[in-house]
C-alpha cells in the first residue's frame, strides 16, 4: 500500500549536489510508490522544499533519508532530525515544456510558472536541460521573450537605490578580449552617474571582468554591498554570482554551457533581466560582429539589437545597443591580470587605443541616453574625463571602496615564465584568430592562474619581418606554458598578406 506521507529519520551527506537532492532507502521508495527523478516535498518545521529522489540499497537505512547539503542548509536540518515527506506527484511545467519541444508558443503565465519551478529546484536537472533545448531548437519569438525577461525579474532579487541620479550599466555579448567595462564604469561614475556593474566570471575566454578585478579588489560583493558602494562613490565592479540576481537564469546557464547553447531569446532575457535587477534604468549593449566572435553576421547584430531596445522598453528601461567592429582583438592583452594592467594603463593616460576607444565611445552613448551631452558629444565627454585623469581617480576609489590594494598597472607583475613566439616569415598583418589567442591563453592557465595569458606585440596593419615577435605567452606553471607553446607553434592566429605578390626577372643572355 502506498505511503503519502510519513516522517523519517535524516542522514546528512556533506556533498553539494548543485540542485535540491534526497536518497530514499528502495523499500520506502516502493511503499511511496516512487521512481528515480521523482519529487517529494520535505518540511522540517516551518521550512519546506521539493527534491528529486533517488534510491539506494545500503547508504540509508528503511525509514531513514539521506540529505544533501544543499537541502540539509535549506531546511536547517543538522543531524538526526525528523522530516515529514510526502510526493508531489507531476508539476504543471513539465506539460508546458513538451509544449514548447513541440514548436508551440508559450503564455507568459506558462513561462512564468517554468521559471519559478526552476528557481524553486521543483524541476530536475533533466527537465530543466529539456526546456533549455526546446528553447534552443524552436527559439522565442518577441513576446516569449519579452515574457521570460519578466519572469526572471520577479523570481529573483532587486536592489533599490535611493539616490536620485540616474542608474546606468552596459553589457557586452563577448568575444572580444580586454576589459572595456574597467575602463568605462570609471568614466561614468566620474560623470557623477550611478553604474552598480555585476559581471560574470569566464566561461570560454582567457578572463572574465569578475576574474580580471579580483586581481586588484574584492568582486564577491552582497547586494547590500552593491547598493552601499555604487551610492557612495558611484560604482562598482562585483559577481554577478554573489548577488542571485536572477537564480533561475543561473540555472539555465549551468546547463548551456556544456552544451554550447545560446539561443538569441535566452541571452536577451538573461541580460536585460539582470539588468532591470540591479535597478538599471538606461543600458548600452555592445554586440561585436566578426569572424571569431559570438556574432558573426550583422543581419543578426541588428535583428538582436531590435530585440534588446523593443523587449528593454517592456520591462522599463532606455536600451540603446551598438554594433561593433569585433574583428579585431580589443587592446593587447588576455588574462585576468594582463588585462587588467593593461586597463589600468590606459585609466593612466599611458595608452590610448581601441580599447580605450571603444570605451570611450560606450560611454559616450550612456552620457547622451541621459541628457548629460549633447547628440554626437558623448564621447568628446567620455575622452575628457579619461585624458583629465578624472576616471582613474574614481577607479582609485572603487578599488578601495572594494578593500583593494592595488592602485597602479606597475603594482601588477609580470609572469616570470614566459615564451615568445616568433614569426616565420616577412609580411603584413592581415587578420588575428581571437578564437585561437584565447584558446592558447587558457592552455597557459587562464582565468585560474591569473597571472597567466598572452600579451600581443603585433596588430592588424603592422608590418613583419621573420624573426619578429608576435605575442608573448606568459604562465605560472611550466608544463602549461610548453603545452601552450607546443599548441602556438603548430597554429599561428595571425594570418600575413605577403609585401611582395609576383617578381619578374629579366632573362640572363
Amino acid at each position: 500500500m502506498e505511503k503519502y506521507s510519513q516522517n523519517l529519520t535524516t542522514k546528512i551527506f556533506p556533498i553539494t549536489a548543485g540542485r535540491m537532492v534526497c536518497v530514499l532507502n528502495e523499500v520506502d521508495a516502493r511503499e511511496f510508490g516512487l521512481f528515480v527523478g521523482d519529487r517529494v516535498e520535505l518540511k522540517y518545521k516551518k521550512k519546506s522544499c521539493v527534491a528529486v529522489t533517488d534510491f539506494t540499497k545500503d547508504y540509508v537505512k528503511e525509514n531513514h533519508i539521506g540529505l544533501f547539503k544543499d537541502v540539509s542548509e535549506l531546511l536547517g536540518v543538522k543531524g538526526k532530525e525528523q522530516v515529514n515527506v510526502s510526493p508531489t506527484g507531476r508539476i504543471k511545467s513539465v506539460d508546458f515544456i513538451r509544449k514548447k519541444m513541440l514548436g508551440e508558443k508559450l503564455s507568459y503565465d506558462e513561462i512564468k510558472m517554468i521559471v519559478k519551478d526552476i528557481a524553486e529546484d521543483r524541476l530536475s536537472e533533466i527537465e530543466t536541460t529539456a526546456f533549455v533545448s526546446s528553447v534552443f531548437m524552436r527559439g522565442l519569438d518577441l513576446d516569449e521573450t519579452t515574457s521570460m525577461t519578466k519572469a526572471l525579474i520577479e523570481n529573483g532579487n532587486r536592489i533599490k537605490f535611493n539616490s536620485k541620479k540616474p542608474i546606468v550599466d552596459k553589457h557586452s555579448v563577448g568575444g572580444v578580449n580586454g576589459r572595456a567595462t574597467m575602463v568605462v564604469v570609471p568614466i561614468v561614475a566620474a560623470a557623477g552617474l550611478l553604474i552598480p556593474k555585476t559581471s560574470s566570471r569566464s566561461i570560454t575566454s582567457a578572463a572574465g571582468t569578475a576574474d580580471s578585478m579580483e586581481v586588484i579588489a574584492r568582486v564577491d560583493l552582497s547586494m547590500s554591498e552593491v547598493k552601499t558602494l555604487t551610492e557612495k562613490v558611484g560604482g562598482v565592479l562585483s559577481w554577478g554570482g554573489a548577488v542571485d540576481l536572477a537564480p533561475a537564469d543561473d540555472k539555465i546557464i549551468k546547463i548551456e554551457h556544456p552544451l554550447s547553447l545560446d539561443p538569441e531569446g535566452q541571452v536577451i532575457a538573461s541580460v536585460l533581466a539582470k539588468k532591470a535587477s540591479v535597478g538599471s534604468k538606461y543600458v548600452v549593449i555592445d554586440l561585436p560582429v566578426g569572424k571569431y566572435v559570438k556574432i558573426k553576421d550583422k543581419e543578426i547584430a541588428l535583428r538582436m539589437a531590435k530585440k534588446f531596445v523593443q523587449v528593454g522598453k517592456e520591462v522599463g528601461m532606455e536600451v540603446e545597443a551598438v554594433i561593433t567592429d569585433g574583428e579585431e582583438p580589443s587592446g593587447l592583452a588576455f588574462g585576468p591580470a594582463l588585462e587588467t594592467k593593461y586597463a589600468l594603463e590606459v585609466l593612466e593616460g599611458k595608452r590610448f587605443d581601441n580599447l580605450a576607444q571603444k570605451s570611450c565611445e560606450l560611454s559616450g552613448v550612456l552620457f547622451e541616453m541621459v541628457g548629460l551631452a549633447k547628440t554626437n558629444k558623448g564621447y568628446d565627454m567620455a575622452v575628457d574625463i579619461l585624458k583629465s585623469g578624472r576616471a582613474y581617480e574614481k577607479m582609485k576609489e572603487i578599488i578601495k571602496a572594494q578593500k583593494g590594494k592595488i592602485f597602479s598597472s606597475e603594482q601588477i607583475p609580470m609572469p616570470k615564465l614566459k615564451v615568445n613566439i616568433i614569426s616565420k616569415e616577412d609580411g603584413v598583418v592581415e587578420e588575428i584568430n581571437t578564437k585561437e589567442l584565447t584558446k592558447i591563453a587558457r592552455m597557459a592557465g587562464c582565468p585560474a592562474n591569473k597571472y597567466a595569458g598572452i600579451m600581443m606585440n603585433k596588430i592588424v596593419g603592422d608590418k613583419i619581418t621573420k624573426g619578429e615577435i608576435l605575442y608573448t605567452i606568459y604562465a605560472e606553471q611550466k608544463n602549461k606554458l610548453e603545452v601552450a607553446e607546443e599548441y602556438a607553434k603548430e597554429n599561428n592566429p595571425y594570418k600575413l598578406k605577403k609585401i611582395i605578390l609576383h617578381t619578374i626577372r629579366s632573362k640572363k643572355e
